[in-house]
């Protein structure tokens, strides 16, 4: 008998922490979702005949190529905390070549923009790759982005030019948002010395080259 109750008392007990364990579950945070935007203080149309551009492909390290947040430990260069609860509508990839686009059409005041592996429906002037080291935040406290790129011509006869980016922004209060907004200012920075090179460039003659209009690899 004495065998009899042990056993149902340690049945009983599992099935108490099997409950437990499936409230916890049940308590579980909400994901959160968050896109990067283009900073714009006022839109402006772009040209429908201006210049012609083919954004990516794009390389970023592989740990952040994922939709949950990574962030890197303050004070440290080797350790990385992945949010799995707070992630990147449609990845993190997507958000930044999207958003680079955007950024590149408004500055080069064209709507003849065109993003990785999108097939472009018009002969490119321009094509640009850009390879991230590091993009990410840093502890609360800051966004680091380090990136080279690569400008070529459209017709694969020109260039290319390259440049390099290192910027690091400090993210107020330490928030969620605030980490999104860092990493929009981020990108709009870089389109400003993407845009700036490509302005300083002499003017290419697509009308009579011939271009697949495909960013290339």
């Amino acid at each position: 008998m004495t065998l009899l109750r042990r056993a149902a008392s340690s049945r009983m007990a599992a099935i108490a922490a099997a409950s437990l364990a499936l409230s916890c579950l049940g308590s579980s945070p909400n994901v959160s979702l968050y896109t990067m935007n283009a900073v714009t203080d006022s839109p402006i149309a772009g040209d429908p005949d201006g210049v012609a551009i083919g954004v990516g492909p794009i390389r970023v390290p592989r740990y952040l190529d994922r939709p949950q947040w990574v962030t890197r430990s303050a004070g440290s260069t080797s350790r990385l905390e992945v949010n799995d609860f707070r992630r990147w509508a449609g990845g993190f990839s997507s958000n930044v070549l999207s958003v680079l686009g955007e950024n590149l059409g408004a500055k080069l005041g064209t709507q003849r923009v065109v993003v990785y592996p999108v097939q472009a429906p018009f002969p490119l002037d321009y094509r640009i790759a850009v390879d991230f080291h590091a993009f990410e935040g840093i502890g609360g406290e800051a966004l680091e982005l380090r990136a080279n790129w690569v400008i070529r011509a459209g017709s694969g006869e020109g260039g290319p030019w390259s440049g390099q980016s290192t910027m690091r922004r400090s993210i107020a209060g330490g928030g969620p948002d605030a980490l999104v907004a860092a990493h929009n200012e981020a990108l709009d920075l870089l389109a400003d010395a993407i845009a700036a090179r490509i302005e300083s460039l002499p003017k290419i003659d697509t009308a009579s080259e011939g271009s697949d209009g495909q960013p290339s690899d």
